[in-house]
């Protein structure tokens, strides 16, 4: 590996990085490795694809918690395009990407990550709304709002990037090797990669990861403290259990995301290579890519009623045409 890997930096030209492509090793895997995230991409795209097909298809399920939900799984597919599509090609060809793409890539991949915590806080208050607050909530929360709340979260997860992608662009890489260990590119990747000062860029990219963390944990774990509470104060052992049973998904999918973001945030700051090889590393950021967006769509409608209904419409009316 180590060979290979040199014998890319020496072949790689100026201005490029090389993507050390970890999961090319052994060569005799690679085929298989290929299929495998050809699958769960093409399980992503049409698991998605499908609820987001099967809410706007019924009007009965144009409500905040479903818009929510499809805005969820766009999210998804734009992330896991950014990514899968470009680990495929590092598989078949030449691991070597330009400077401009590595951006690009860095800013989709970070922005879809900021957004998605943002709709998953969106959906913690929605249900905090509606299980607390139900004589309020269809007037307070409508589906309009939910889709302008959307906007909005879009908006500030590309605002608060808009100086990390600033910066990122403006690093001047050195000649030292420009190696991205992981996957996809990343911001600290870039950084690792300057031969200028980058104190500036590391405590911009602290400052908005903990701000982001903060704000939307902090609605999360708020607005699951009231659900708890009013669901030990509520007499109705019924309702108590109907409250649960629309949360658990919702949590499920929220430790699922943040156990693969706390470790995206920490993997750079271990540099003890020894504690967590590499090659470890480099197949759990794959999977960031793959788990969360493949598993949402089969969560969600599995677990829904209404949108399991919808697309067995969709699915009925397909064959129908046929």
């Amino acid at each position: 590996m180590e060979l290979n890997v040199t014998e890319a930096m020496q072949m790689t030209p100026p201005g490029k990085i090389y993507m050390t492509g970890l999961l090319r090793e052994p060569e005799s895997t690679r085929p298989l490795v290929f299929t495998f995230v050809f699958v769960m991409y093409a399980l992503t795209l049409i698991g998605n694809t499908s609820l987001v097909l099967a809410i706007l298809r019924e009007e009965e399920l144009h409500k905040p918690m479903y818009i929510f939900m499809s805005a969820l799984s766009m999210n998804s597919i734009v992330v896991s395009t950014t990514a899968l599509p470009r680990i495929m090609y590092d598989l078949l060809s030449a691991n070597i990407i330009s400077f401009p793409a590595c951006v690009v890539q860095m800013t989709f991949i970070h922005i879809t990550s900021l957004l998605e915590g943002y709709i998953l806080a969106a959906m913690a208050a929605d249900r905090y709304m509606a299980i607390c607050k139900p004589l309020h909530y269809s007037s307070i929360l409508t589906s309009v709002l939910a889709v302008k709340i959307c906007f909005v979260l879009v908006v500030i997860s590309s605002l608060m990037l808009s100086g990390e992608i600033v910066l990122a662009s403006l690093i001047k890489l050195c000649s030292k090797p420009r190696i991205v260990w992981m996957p996809n590119c990343d911001f600290m990747s870039l950084t690792k990669m300057s031969c200028e000062d980058v104190t500036i860029n590391i405590i911009y990219g602290y400052v908005i990861t903990i701000l982001s963390v903060l704000v939307s944990l902090g609605i999360i774990v708020f607005s699951y403290i009231c659900i708890l509470y009013d669901c030990q104060k509520s007499t109705q052992r019924r309702s108590q259990q109907k409250a649960i049973s629309t949360c658990v998904t919702h949590f499920f999918v929220l430790i699922m995301f943040y156990v693969f973001v706390v470790f995206m945030v920490m993997h750079h700051r271990i540099e003890n290579s020894t504690l967590i090889p590499i090659a470890v590393r480099s197949t759990l950021s794959s999977l960031y890519y793959i788990i969360p967006p493949v598993l949402n769509p089969i969560i969600y409608g599995l677990r829904t009623a209404e949108i399991r209904q919808s697309l067995v419409k969709i699915l009925k009316y397909k064959i129908s045409s046929i």
